[in-house]
This record gives structure tokens, sequence and C-alpha cells, in this order.
């Protein structure tokens, strides 16, 4: 098991992208604001694609102030060069840590 560590900013960016064939399994997005609470999007995208409305998995999510928001009830499986954009309305408040290994 390997562990991936990202921050979001307000411009769609890579948190993950994939070498070889892996599984996420664990996602953590951590809101360190401690005032605001702050919103994120999660799209899994396929090698050559872009982030848009058909590979959204988690749209405008809200994480409370100094809250985190756990997904780990679902294994995405992921083909070299697939990769997890995220998005967040707040530059540098959200962290994504998620947890990936080789299939």
């Amino acid at each position: 098991m390997a562990i991936q560590n990202a921050n979001l900013t307000t411009t769609t960016s890579n948190i993950y992208v994939s070498s070889g064939s892996t599984a996420a399994m664990t996602f953590y997005f951590s809101n360190y604001e401690t005032s605001n609470n702050v919103t994120f999007s999660l799209w899994a995208v396929p090698d050559g694609d872009e982030p848009g409305n058909l590979n959204v998995l988690y749209s405008n999510v809200v994480v409370i102030a100094g809250d985190t928001y756990v997904m780990d009830s679902e294994r995405l499986f992921l083909e070299d060069g697939d990769r997890l954009c995220g998005y967040a309305n707040a530059n540098n408040t959200i962290s994504c840590t998620l947890t990936y290994t080789t299939v």
C-alpha cells in the first residue's frame, strides 16, 4: 500500500496519475482552514481525456472548517495514465491523502 498527498487549489489539477494498474483505496480530504467551510470536487479521468461532467465522482462536497471527509467504501481501479483530479473553491485549504496499491 502506498500513499499520495496533494494540496487542492482553485485550478483543477492532478492528485494522482496511475503508473500501471492500480487501485485507489481510501481518500481523506482535510480542511485545515479553521474558520471557513470549503468545497471540493473529484474526477476520475481516463488517459487522454480531460475532467468534465462525464467523469466527475464528487461534485462540490462541503468540508466543514477543521474537519475531514473520508471516502473508504469503494475501490477505484485505474490503468496506466488514468488520473484523479481535484479542485477546491479556496486555494491551499484542502489537503488530499489517498492510499493506493498495484493490482
